[in-house]
């Protein structure tokens, strides 16, 4: 093939090529459509909505259960043996019922004893008596002597010497008679000695018997069937007096202020499967100043599943409130001031709020809130003032939304 002829073919080619381009070219390079823009939806928040209900604020103090009032029943004597039990723990007394008899036969001997030298003071007072009869006949006698000698004194009958010897016979007859009076008192004392003695037995002797000082409630028995009792061993007994128990507990010095008594109570004693109810009956004067806790006393209304020395829980109703309420969780804080993120017409609005009592995870608004509004259930949630939500109502205390 000559020169000529391969340069005609290339130009061809190159004619032909680029006829192709020009064809192609305006739909490959053309400006692409512009696609529709889709509105972005606002975020799901949570709202629970504003409602009036009642509000039971209340204080939780721990403590042990403990009897009301404690009496003893024991005894001041020392080395009687116990010789019957007639009373266990958790029996129910009343007051005068004999709980144990101790062994009295010493006792009993020494006030035989007693009773012996009482008859003996009171022979040795009848023998005195008689003494006293007979001085008064002889200081009689030597009165009337006296008398005649003085008469014949005066006549200048009688010597001098009979007048002095009537004197001093007069006078030795008075003073046996006062001796005598002066013995007898001697033994009617001695007599009242011997009683007093005779009393002491007798009261030994009944505390031989160890009884009840009030109606209720054995707690303790320390005293063993043929056991020696001794003074200082402490009681035989130990009793919850009407058998009435009350809870103990120790409340922050804090929380102090807002208790009074006559406040209502619930009880949950460990282990029982029900709660009990009672009142505030004494609050503590002084705070311990180590621990900075004051203790109340709660009395129980009743005592049936209570046993001295449970622990349990209490709930103290302190106040009790209607109102409009929110979760607490729905509450936010900006610099100690309370706020509530508002949803109106799908858009957020923080609005500051007074606050009033708190309960079972609820608060009350005092202010800054009407009931029926919506709000954030979650305050401070990645929203703000202004923003559009979508809201999701939630349900509260299982009553649906709408």
């Amino acid at each position: 093939m000559s020169r000529n002829t391969i340069l005609a073919v290339s130009v061809a080619a190159l004619l032909a090529g680029g006829a192709v381009v020009a064809t192609i070219a305006p739909t490959s390079f053309a400006a692409p459509e512009t696609e529709p823009i889709v509105k972005q939806k606002p975020p799901a928040i949570r709202v629970v909505t504003a409602e009036r209900r009642e509000l039971v604020e209340k204080l939780s103090v721990t403590g042990t259960v403990v009897a009301r009032e404690e009496a003893a029943a024991g005894t001041d004597l020392n080395g009687l043996t116990v010789t019957a039990l007639n009373a266990d723990l958790g029996d129910r007394v009343s007051k005068g019922d004999v709980l144990a008899v101790l062994d009295r036969s010493s006792l009993d001997t020494q006030l035989a004893q007693v009773e012996a030298s009482r008859a003996q003071a009171e022979a040795s007072i009848a023998q005195m008596d008689a003494q006293i009869v007979d001085a008064q006949v002889g200081l009689k006698q030597a009165n009337e002597t006296l008398e005649r000698a003085r008469a014949l004194q005066q006549k200048g009958v009688a010597a001098k010497a009979q007048l002095d010897d009537a004197v001093n016979a007069a006078d030795s007859a008075r003073a046996k008679l006062l001796s005598a009076k002066r013995a007898r008192a001697a033994a009617q004392a001695q007599l009242g000695v011997i009683d007093a003695q005779k009393r002491n037995i007798q009261l030994q002797i009944d505390k031989t018997e160890v009884r009840a000082p009030a109606d209720g409630l054995i707690l303790e028995r320390n005293a063993t069937l043929g056991g020696i009792v001794s003074a200082g061993s402490g009681p035989l007994f130990r009793i919850a007096i009407d058998g009435k128990l009350e809870l103990a507990a120790t409340v922050a010095e804090t929380a102090l202020p807002t208790l009074a008594k006559g406040m209502k109570a619930e009880i949950a004693i460990a282990g029982a499967p029900q709660k009990l109810t009672g009142r505030i009956r004494r609050i503590s004067p002084e705070i311990n100043q180590n621990s900075r806790l004051g203790s109340i006393r709660i009395a129980l209304d009743t005592h049936d599943i209570a046993r001295a020395g449970n622990f349990a829980h209490g709930e103290i109703e302190i106040l009790r409130n209607q109102g409009v309420a929110v979760p607490d969780s729905a509450v936010l804080f900006d610099g100690g001031r309370a706020l509530l993120q508002i949803v109106e017409s799908d858009r957020i609005k923080s609005m500051p709020v007074t606050l009033g009592v708190r309960a079972g995870g609820f608060v009350e608004v005092k202010s800054g809130l009407a009931e029926g509004q919506e709000v954030v259930s979650r305050a401070g949630t990645f929203v703000a003032d202004g923003d559009l939500v979508t809201p999701v109502r939630e349900q509260i205390a299982g009553v649906p939304k709408p």
